[in-house]
């Protein structure tokens, strides 16, 4: 049986299947597909799919933010993140205000029908993250946050 690459010491190009399935941005990637995927399509009929689902996330969350720090935070681009809230505003979900601090920014936030949206879809995303999660106990769950964590702030080129 082949031994495991220490995580560290692997180089791009990869050499074995080994080290490529051992190379975290791999992994965090095919993870991320995956649990996107899963999540489309348990979605798919309330078609709230992506950056919808992302963007009614960090709004839950964070409560009003503006544009740009939604499309920072649901990890989309700005003209996707302008086109998506104006499809929220339209379905109900979300709507946009002038913000009180500067009148030439535009802010965006839940609506009651859109809070109502999310706690209907919450056993159903609910499920899915605990399927996720399934044979992880909460010490490497709580460790795998707070590497995660430590390596976002590495890389980070924002305040959010």
């Amino acid at each position: 049986m082949a031994k495991e690459p220490a995580a560290r010491e692997i180089k791009f190009p990869f050499k074995s299947r080994e080290e490529l399935e051992a190379y975290l941005p791999y992994l965090i990637t095919r993870l991320a597909h995956r649990w996107a995927t899963d999540q489309n399509a348990a979605l798919c009929k309330d078609g709230l799919q992506g950056a919808k689902m992302r963007m009614l996330s960090c709004l839950s969350a964070f409560g009003e933010l503006t544009i740009n720090e939604l499309s920072i935070l649901s990890v989309t681009e700005q003209s996707t993140t302008s086109r998506t809230v104006e499809q929220l505003v339209s379905s109900g979900l979300a709507e946009r205000n002038i913000s009180q601090s500067d009148q030439r920014v535009r802010t965006v936030r839940l609506t009651q029908d859109g809070t109502s949206t999310l706690m209907r879809l919450a056993p159903t995303i609910n499920d899915l993250n605990q399927n996720l999660l399934r044979d992880v106990d909460q010490d490497e769950l709580q460790n795998c946050v707070n590497v995660l964590g430590k390596m976002l702030k590495n890389i980070k080129k924002n305040q959010i």
